[in-house]
């Protein structure tokens, strides 16, 4: 069996180790340059590179900036089922969008997030200003390594700052001030978090994030921290991002969410090889998604000549309930491999629940 994966990237030096780690897992690795990707929508969709058609992948892990958006999306979309997607259609544009990502973490009630505001009205926000207490922090929703982040130390400059956005059509996120020195930033892949560490700002400098010449030392993740971060990872459907964070009075704060994350400070910080561990578990999931797939396959053949599942295991417990909740048992949401957040159908009758993730 010959293993392919192809990475689409725009060529940082961040995706060149995760291509060079990846060809110790798999047989065959193609860099793919995003500018050279089209998508033609008439009767069908088709995703061309260089003008032909994309090949077909075994996994296909897609990175780029937040100006590329919605053409991951849409690449996504396209190969959805056919091969083993870390990132879905969606974790592109939430994962690129700080508004929506707020919004779509905010569902998650094991996720806090500085208080934040959003408007498409001038007078909405500058009615709003005049209600906080300041400094405050305005941010683009769209932007990364801590761009588009202005701090506001009074109305007046806010309001300033507010009507300047407004003459470029910038619509500005406008979140509570936390006054802290650094932040923190994790890698998640999967279940687990593959690296950590905490980034300080230089003196006079807001934004703690590397890209802004901060200093970063490793860091030790608290158990809430990795509950939170593999809860936010996904709730975006994303099984490799980064999350930012703050320790602040009210305990941690998730900042943002990047699904495209630079490697080589966290490299250098931790002295791990994040490169390696992605392409590890991207090599794993790939063989799990194939596996999953044959077993599909076999299950439609054992259905049409009557062969019955057995996959599915029984256990004979008690019901605990809390509040007239039923309360699972502990092994049960490991089986099922349930995290808060995550979007689940339920169906019901008498004597009977099955609960399934969507």
């Amino acid at each position: 069996m010959v293993l392919k994966i192809g990475i689409i990237s725009l060529g940082s030096k961040s995706s060149r180790m995760i291509i060079d780690e990846a060809k110790h897992f798999f047989d065959e690795v193609e860099e793919i340059d995003i500018r050279k990707i089209e998508v033609k929508i008439d009767s069908k969709t088709e995703v061309l590179y260089d003008g032909e058609p994309l090949k077909n992948y075994d996994c296909l892990y897609m990175r780029g900036s937040y100006k590329y958006s919605s053409l991951l999306y849409a690449v996504s979309e396209h190969f959805k089922g056919k091969c083993y997607l870390p990132l879905s259609a969606n974790a592109h544009v939430i994962g690129h969008d700080k508004f929506k990502t707020h919004l779509k973490l905010s569902q998650v009630s094991s996720i806090k997030m500085p208080n934040t505001y959003f408007t498409a009205k001038i007078t909405e926000a500058k009615t709003f200003l005049k209600t906080l207490n300041y400094p405050i922090i305005l941010k683009f929703p769209s932007g990364t390594h801590g761009k588009g982040v202005i701090f506001a130390e009074s109305y007046s400059s806010a309001s300033s700052m507010v009507d300047a956005l407004d003459v470029f059509n910038q619509p500005v996120l406008i979140q509570d001030y936390i006054p802290v020195k650094s932040d923190i930033r994790v890698i998640v892949a999967g279940d687990k978090i593959i690296g950590s560490m905490k980034r300080t700002a230089e003196r006079g400098e807001i934004r703690a994030n590397s890209h802004q010449g901060g200093d970063a030392e490793p860091f030790l993740v608290t158990p809430e921290i990795k509950l939170m971060s593999i809860a936010a990872a996904k709730k975006i459907k994303a099984d490799i991002c980064a999350v930012d964070l703050i320790e602040s009075d009210y305990g941690p704060l998730i900042l943002e969410v990047n699904t495209s994350p630079g490697l080589q400070k966290i490299t250098e910080t931790t002295k791990k090889n994040i490169a390696g561990e992605i392409a590890h578990f991207l090599f794993e999931e790939t063989m799990k998604y194939k596996d999953i797939k044959n077993k599909t396959l076999s299950k439609e053949m054992n259905d049409e000549i009557g062969i019955e599942d057995i996959g599915i295991r029984d256990y004979a417990t008690e019901i605990k309930m809390n509040a007239g909740r039923i309360i699972l048992p502990e092994f049960a949401s490991q089986q099922a491999e349930f995290w808060p957040g995550e979007e689940i159908s339920i169906k019901t009758s008498k004597g009977k629940i099955v609960i399934t993730k969507n």
